[in-house]
């Protein structure tokens, strides 16, 4: 079993309260290496690729509203701490895609009944799949029809964290009524019209906005 590991938020917890670099970096690998061991132990994972860092996201060309809600600056010691990380393990990272994209690039490689995604990160239950939660200890086994509704329900609820809502004031009830047991044809076509409700003549292009957006490893 191969474990991703998305080291991005690790790091940013790693520097909140940290009193210098030194118990930054203390903490980062404590955390690193227990979600590893426990990853292990349950899953038998045998090899750990880092992934993080990722620069220069293609988002922002498609919408340049996407994460403009995101004003707090990085902590202290946050890119004393990416150095020191990237000297001690061999991160993998790109430019023009986030982390997140490299992270199911990889689980796409490997194939889900052999890798398992660790990540606090709500996204990943877009991917058919193993995810293991590092912070709580939580296993979350997603099948294909569960993804599947996961990001398509994701198109119509939004994403607040990335700023991305392009249908507004409908939620959860809404999905499971109208995404529940439909393929994913059904699905899509659901959606749409309501883009089409909402956007008249530019449903297709804001469909195509909002999907490329919220969709994981397009590119």
């Amino acid at each position: 079993m191969i474990a991703i590991f998305d080291i991005d938020s690790l790091v940013y917890e790693a520097c909140y309260g940290a009193e210098d670099l030194e118990e930054a970096t203390h903490r980062f690998f404590n955390r690193y290496n227990d979600a590893i061991y426990a990853v292990t132990n349950r899953l038998g994972v045998d090899k750990v690729i880092p992934v993080g860092f990722c620069k220069e996201n293609y988002r922002k060309k498609v919408d340049l509203s996407y994460k403009a809600n995101r004003t707090s600056e990085k902590p202290k010691f946050f890119d004393e701490l990416v150095e020191s990380v990237k000297d001690h393990i061999n991160v993998q990272s790109r430019k023009g895609i986030e982390t997140d994209d490299l992270v199911v690039k990889y689980h796409d490689y490997y194939g889900k009944d052999n890798a398992v995604i660790i990540s606090i990160d709500k996204d990943y239950k877009q991917c058919e799949g193993i995810i293991y939660n590092y912070r709580n200890g939580d296993i979350i086994i997603v099948n294909k029809e569960a993804a599947l509704f996961n990001f398509y329900s994701q198109m119509v609820i939004g994403d607040t964290a990335d700023n991305v809502n392009y249908i507004k004031g409908l939620g959860k009830r809404w999905c499971e009524n109208n995404l529940s047991g439909k393929n994913e044809f059904a699905m899509r076509r659901a959606v749409y019209t309501l883009f089409k409700e909402r956007y008249k003549s530019k449903a297709k292009e804001m469909f195509v906005r909002c999907y490329l957006l919220l969709k994981l490893n397009v590119f």
